[in-house]
């Protein structure tokens, strides 16, 4: 299934693995990579230094590809990370977008790590962030909607995609949000995708590092379980229905936005962690996820998820054309 996005990455299939945070760890990283995809270590809020480390422990499981995430934004977090990350040769740069884009600025950190010999991967919320990637020399663009993990877009994944491709040519775009299904994916690359970005299927998976508990509670979710929480505090989020997710619910419902918005990062504080590390997933902690969780149904290997999903998408599509 070899495509532009496989030829800029140097990898066989066109998937990408989303930099989660306490799932995107090296275990998890050099499985996707090693099964022919992008493993992306979930580096943002981490320190160089300790990323570093992440990154030598990447670089001793797999001989392939693999991408470590920055956040672009300003901040002494992102110079100290630009200056180290750009000197230890790392194939694949993975730039998440926290706020609009400038071409200045993006040109800047672009350059930076091109200079040290990485691609880039720009992760986008919207066409305008597109377009700046573009001319800013991103050879790959995903193009997230609303439907993935982590810092919401608010556009749906299938819209944002139309959009994208309507105005960007010289750059493969590939898709994110809420996939998890060989269909789904077959169903993209007719629209003009190049290949997908998964999170919460790579959860599910038997070499993610999160706790036993977080995996089952993804596989017993119905779509209705998917509650998007946190527009109060302008960085909503998908998590899981339980009793944590309760008391996040009532505190938007009950409150002002901006008492609301405090309250609520106050609650929320560290309850990710807590369930991916130690499998509270009903009291304290929070189960963070896509909206496409009723999708998947089973644990498997991360090969598996890779290979199963192109060869089933390969087959998908086929069957569309005869």
């Amino acid at each position: 299934m070899t495509n532009r996005v496989c030829k800029a990455l140097n990898i066989r299939y066109p998937i990408v693995q989303g930099a989660m945070a306490w799932n995107s760890m090296p275990e998890l990283v050099s499985a996707v990579s090693n099964a022919g995809g992008l493993g992306v270590l979930g580096s943002g809020p981490m320190p160089a230094d300790i990323a570093l480390e992440n990154i030598e422990k990447i670089r001793s499981m797999t001989d392939n590809p693999f991408g470590v995430n920055v956040f672009l934004d300003a901040g002494p977090m992102l110079e100290e990370k630009a200056e180290k990350l750009s000197s230890v040769n790392i194939p694949v740069i993975y730039i998440d977008t926290l706020n609009i884009l400038t071409y200045d600025f993006t040109k800047k950190y672009y350059d930076i790590f091109k200079a040290g010999g990485s691609k880039i991967v720009a992760k986008i919320n919207c066409l305008e962030d597109a377009v700046v990637a573009e001319q800013c020399g991103a050879d790959v663009i995903i193009a997230k909607g609303l439907e993935g993990g982590g810092h919401k877009s608010k556009i749906a994944a299938g819209i944002l995609l139309a959009e994208v491709l309507e105005h960007i040519k010289s750059v493969p775009v590939m898709v994110s949000g809420g996939i998890a299904t060989p269909r789904q994916m077959a169903g993209y690359i007719l629209m003009g995708a190049e290949g997908v970005e998964m999170g919460t299927a790579f959860i599910a998976t038997h070499e993610s590092p999160v706790h036993v508990n977080y995996k089952t509670g993804i596989l017993a979710a119905r779509d209705i379980d998917a509650l998007y929480l946190g527009d109060c505090t302008g960085e909503a989020s998908w998590q899981i229905r339980n009793q944590k997710a309760a008391r996040l619910d009532a505190i938007e419902a009950n409150n002002v936005r901006s008492v609301a918005a405090e309250l609520f990062k106050k609650e929320a504080a560290g309850s990710g962690r807590i369930a991916a590390q130690t499998g509270d997933t009903q009291i304290n902690g929070s189960i963070m996820c896509g909206a496409t969780v009723a999708l998947i149904h089973e644990l498997a290997t991360v090969a598996q998820r890779v290979k199963g999903m192109c060869e089933e998408c390969e087959a998908i599509l086929r069957q569309s054309a005869t």
